[in-house]
Formats: structure tokens, sequence, C-alpha cells
């Protein structure tokens, strides 16, 4: 996930200030993801605790950040890039839902919930992979009909 990530910020940095505010988001929430998933021993509750913030804060940003411009952008729009937003945003909306769910369980977790901790957070990282591929689609096509909309070549 690291690679991708790179790749897109190469692709991607550069065109917004809060996109790259965003990405850097992802970036220490991908930094941190490993961290815990790699851990040998289980992480204290404060790690936890943190990590679960960081968690919130990414998708709360998605929301509140990038996908209002986004969709704003698409209710402007016509043809495939309003109807890629049309079919990705339900699917953001279920991993939001997903990760938040993973907040919620792991926020004040006890013994018996960190049993279940290793197999959570394999489940997270195919959200969290799944969840930065979606986005991607979403901020390129954005990208795309910008560039349309003032003629300049994408």
């Amino acid at each position: 996930m690291l690679g991708k990530l790179e790749q897109t910020k190469a692709r991607l940095g550069g065109i917004h200030k809060a996109l790259d505010a965003f990405l850097n988001a992802r970036q220490a929430l991908l930094v941190e993801y490993i961290r815990l998933s790699t851990h040998h021993s289980l992480p204290s509750q404060d790690e936890l605790h943190e990590f679960c913030g960081q968690l919130v804060d990414y998708v709360s940003a998605g929301h509140f950040e990038i996908y209002d411009h986004v969709l704003a952008a698409y209710e402007s729009s016509r043809g495939n890039a309003r109807v890629l937003a049309e079919r990705i945003y339900p699917r953001i909306k279920r991993n939001t839902d997903e990760a938040l769910n993973f907040h919620d369980k792991y926020t004040q977790a006890d013994d018996d919930t960190l049993l279940e901790l290793d197999q959570d957070l394999n489940r997270l990282g195919e959200l969290l992979e799944e969840r930065f591929s979606l986005e991607d689609r979403l901020v390129s096509a954005i990208d795309l009909v910008d560039h349309l909309d003032t003629g300049t070549p994408a």
C-alpha cells in the first residue's frame, strides 16, 4: 500500500492544498496501521486509541474536505465522471461505516476484544486498500473534469 501511495502522491500531489494534506494524513494512517499490524505483541490501549483517532480523522477529512469538493464538481459535470461518482461514493460510505465500526470496537477494547485484533486489522487493511483505490479514482476523475472545464491538458 505504501508503494501505491507514493505513486498517487507523485501523480496527484500539488493539485490542491487540501488534497496534499489528505494524502499526508493517509500516509500517517498507513504507517501507523503497518506498525500496529506488525507488532509482535498486543498494542497498548493508548496506541490503539491513537490509531483509532487517526482512522476517524482520516475518514472524516475525506467526507468533509475532499468529497464535498469532488461531488460539487460532479454536480456540474456530465457523462462518465458523474456516473463514476454515483457508483463510487456509496462504496466509500459503506467503507466508512466499517472503519467506524473498527473505531467503536477498539477505542475502549477489553482483553477479550483484543484477542480479535489481528483478524480485525487484516480486514481493516483490506478496507483501507479498497478505500484508497476508490478515493484515487474519484480524485483522478475530478482532475480530468477540471482540466476539461478549463481546457488545459490533463
